[in-house]
């Protein structure tokens, strides 16, 4: 069976191709594919735990949920943060890449 080569993987490995314009997508597409995340924190907190009548195993029931609950939105809120940091460090790194390589052309005056 032929193998296919990656697209990822240069024909000389020691030269590296910066694609700058895919790379400018993929974060383009960040917002939305955070959008889960901020859809589901309101729909999250606006679930309750529903009992006429308390018991103790209910109501130790009821206590866990809200520290499933509080934990849940916590670690929604840090991933919708590392989706944000993401999308901040692929900015810098496309502005870098990109100074770099006007700093290293040679132009002619």
């Amino acid at each position: 069976m032929p193998t296919i080569p990656s697209p990822w993987t240069p024909d000389n490995p020691h030269e590296v191709e910066i694609e700058r314009a895919r790379l400018r997508e993929i974060r383009s597409r960040l917002p939305e594919a955070a959008k889960p995340l901020e859809n589901a924190l309101p729909r999250l907190v606006s679930l309750t735990v529903a009992e006429d009548s308390f018991t103790s195993f209910t109501y130790s029931l009821a206590l866990a949920y809200n520290e499933v609950e509080a934990f849940t939105i916590a670690e929604l809120r840090h991933r919708a943060e590392d989706t944000v940091r993401i999308q901040d460090g692929m900015t810098a790194s496309l502005t870098n890449w990109q100074d770099a390589e006007y700093a290293s052309s040679i132009r002619w005056r």
